[in-house]
């Protein structure tokens, strides 16, 4: 089984490891996997997978032309015909899309050539972008536009950011017409909560599958560490909070709120801020711009008591469940896919925006007793990367018969 898989970035970030696992299994299978993806940096051990479509030079070219016309997936002619040159070479039996949005394809290419060679198509939804005329995400700001003609759009300056005209109609259009005419085309849903505005889109004639997104076990576990006593956390309870980027959607005044309201028997760890969002947080919470690899990650999960997720526009956050699989109990807004994660052993779900509704599932869940950790690690069983990407093997099997 031969399998190529388009994706901003290859083994970086999670929809990067995702497309990486997913290779592995493929692989392991004693199939061939190849993964084309933009100029980013792609570690050693997904290097004999990735086609770069182009170059750092070219990236950052595109990306100012993106900007300025508000034009994602216009760019990048020439490297997305090498791509599909390439694709023909390697003559796959599936093409598995993942984000094709982040300046490193030209959609219309790439949709005629896979219509011209009716390859069977897979396409997993990491966001909404592929049925809007811009943004990635929309409940946010109760945006409903999407459904009939996007215009106007409300959410310009966010990603991916436009400091130009607003072209959120030109490309509602254009994406309807590209993405409607690939006949053997599925798309892949990574929590049942996508599937809702998925099937209220103009993607609605495409069937739709709900595979998770799977969390590396290996990974992500329980991992022993120093860091309560390093940060003199040892008489405390201990709730972890992390993203990669907090911006107001990731609800970090919410965090703030709770942890003045829960008082000096609880300190808030807060991995991912910028250095000025740590500079400006209240004495008691600790702030982490980073940690230093995902080792050291699963060393925080493991030592908190709780992972508190107050996001407001999210899909399947990946942070739920490493936290599961470190043996921690999630305490999270009703957003996105975020109920999906836990159950009522594992878990709280609260109203958005509740903050006092947050700091009573901080209290109910905390400390971590043994055996809710037990059971943090059976739950996390049922979204392990093993598990859920052979859903994709199948999946493969089935559209190459």
């Amino acid at each position: 089984m031969r399998i190529f898989q388009l994706n901003t970035v290859c083994g970086i970030k999670s929809t990067g490891r995702i497309a990486v696992e997913i290779g592995k299994l493929v692989e392991a299978d004693g199939g061939q996997c190849l993964i084309g993806c933009g100029a980013n940096y792609v570690p050693p051990e997904a290097e004999h997978m990735a086609v770069k479509t182009l170059s750092v030079t070219k990236r950052r070219l595109y990306s100012l032309l993106i900007r300025l016309f508000d034009a994602e997936t216009c760019f990048n002619l020439i490297g997305t015909i090498r791509l599909t040159k390439e694709m023909d070479r390697f003559a796959p039996d599936v093409v598995h899309l993942h984000n094709i949005h982040g300046g490193y394809l030209h959609a219309g290419v790439l949709f005629r050539y896979l219509k011209k060679k009716n390859i069977p198509v897979v396409w997993t939804l990491h966001d909404c972008w592929p049925f809007t005329g811009h943004c990635a995400h929309f409940s946010y700001i109760g945006c409903e536009k999407w459904k009939t003609q996007c215009a106007s759009c409300p959410q310009k300056g966010r990603y991916p950011i436009c400091i130009g005209l607003d072209g959120s109609r030109r490309n509602h259009a254009r994406k309807r017409k590209l993405f409607t005419s690939l006949n053997n085309l599925t798309m892949v849903a990574p929590c049942e909560w996508m599937r809702q505005p998925l099937e209220q889109s103009y993607m609605k004639k495409h069937a739709v599958r709900t595979i998770y997104n799977g969390v590396d076990l290996q990974s992500f576990r329980p991992t022993e560490s120093d860091l309560r006593a390093r940060f003199g956390l040892e008489n405390c309870r201990l709730v972890l909070a992390a993203a990669s980027d907090w911006d107001e959607r990731k609800g970090l005044k919410y965090l703030i709120q709770a942890a003045q309201k829960l008082g000096k028997d609880y300190r808030f760890v807060v991995v991912g801020l910028s250095s000025a969002q740590v500079a400006a947080l209240p004495d008691g919470m600790i702030g982490i711009e980073h940690t230093a690899n995902v080792n050291e990650l699963a060393q925080w999960y493991t030592a908190a008591d709780c992972f508190a997720n107050p996001t407001l526009e999210d899909n399947m956050p990946m942070v739920n469940l490493e936290a599961l699989a470190s043996g921690t109990p999630v305490v999270t807004f009703r957003t996105g896919g975020c109920p999906e994660a836990v159950d009522a052993d594992t878990g709280i779900v609260v109203d958005q925006a509740d903050v006092d509704g947050l700091c009573e599932a901080i209290r109910r869940i905390t400390p971590k007793t043994d055996a809710r950790k037990e059971a943090c690690l059976q739950r996390a069983q049922f979204f392990s990367a093993a598990r859920t990407f052979e859903s994709y093997l199948n999946l493969y099997r089935e559209l190459s018969r």
